[in-house]
């Protein structure tokens, strides 16, 4: 048994406690094997090299399917490199620890799956920024992933589905979106779409022409059904779309333009990224395009207010004028008069 599992037992030794800082040797191989796995003998040199050997053959022919890259120095000492980086996996697990809708238990066991890939414990160094987590509590999709899954092989077949859309109710419990059909809906899905810190799958619904978002954390109960799904066609460019989207309510792309404030320009860069149209008009102001939704950039207009004007189109300028008004009549405080 020790003897068919001796390939294993070198790579995993050099796996687990080799790097680019600390190469090992063939005796410092053999002597780990023997110390880690309690053998009753220690595995011959030449067994190592032959070992070392065939870990160069299949990293260097099957690269593009391993995890890991052999690597050898002219000083005849070894090491095993995982292929993503110890900062990728950081940035990554960074992500899943401050996710809002991975809960701890699941960002535990990613973190834990990259910490093998990379060789380190990144568990224990994320475990604090998990427990956070703690005292969120509300209600999590436990089929996140099984749904994504299903959504990918939809796209992928270009089935339609039908699902379940969740809500937050005050309780923060997941609950059907809408009383009709007890929330559940047949769409056409697109594309599943990273935005905002959040995942997004783009969709139609059958009689719609424009593109509409569901986060993908409140999607409940996904099936494939045998309709086949339209190629897209009235989006050209579907990362000009997405990346121009401010928040992802959809509808169709138009030229929207604004006069901003000089010391909102960092703003603007930040939310459209630098491939937006920014052109100076004096030393207080500079005018802006962008190709996005209205219904997605409105409440993005709002928000700025105070540094931005002359809105095109005027139809969407009306509208924000309009609940603006509504707001501050809402919101208006009367003003006593003080007694003199």
């Amino acid at each position: 048994m020790q003897t068919k599992n001796s390939f294993f037992y070198t790579y995993f030794i050099l796996k687990k406690f080799s790097s680019k800082q600390h190469p090992m040797n063939a005796s410092e191989i053999a002597d780990k094997t023997f110390e880690y796995f309690q053998l009753d003998k220690k595995p011959d040199r030449r067994t190592i090299y032959a070992h070392m050997n065939d870990l160069e053959i299949i990293s260097e022919f099957y690269q593009e399917d391993l995890a890991i890259t052999f690597v050898r120095n002219s000083n005849k000492t070894v090491y095993l490199e995982s292929t993503i980086t110890i900062g990728e996996a950081h940035l990554l697990c960074d992500a899943i620890a401050t996710s809002r809708f991975i809960d701890r238990e699941q960002s535990r066991e990613l973190i834990d799956k990259f910490g093998v890939i990379v060789g380190k414990n990144l568990g224990s160094f994320f475990e604090p920024r998990i427990q956070f987590k703690n005292t969120d509590r509300k209600e999590y999709n436990k089929k996140l992933f099984e749904n994504i899954d299903l959504l990918t092989k939809a796209i992928h077949e270009g089935k339609k589905v039908t699902l379940q859309y969740l809500k937050y109710d005050v309780n923060k419990n997941l609950v059907p979106s809408r009383p009709e059909k007890d929330g559940y809906k047949k769409v056409r899905p697109y594309y599943l779409i990273w935005q905002i810190n959040k995942y997004y799958l783009m969709y139609y619904y059958d009689d719609s022409t424009a593109p509409r978002f569901m986060r993908v954390d409140k999607i409940r109960d996904v099936q494939l059904i045998e309709e086949k799904v339209e190629p897209l066609k009235n989006i050209t460019n579907l990362s000009d779309y997405t990346r121009n989207q401010v928040y992802m309510f959809g509808g169709m792309p138009e030229f929207i333009q604004f006069r901003c404030k000089m010391y909102s320009v960092g703003q603007v860069i930040d939310f459209f990224g630098e491939d937006v149209t920014i052109k100076p008009i004096d030393d207080e102001y500079f005018h802006v395009e962008i190709y996005t939704s209205p219904d997605s950039i409105k409440f993005w207009l709002m928000q700025y207010i105070t540094s931005i004007d002359q809105i095109k189109p005027k139809k969407l300028a009306i509208e924000i004028q309009g609940m603006l008004e509504e707001a501050l009549e809402r919101n208006r405080i009367e003003v006593e008069e003080e007694s003199i």
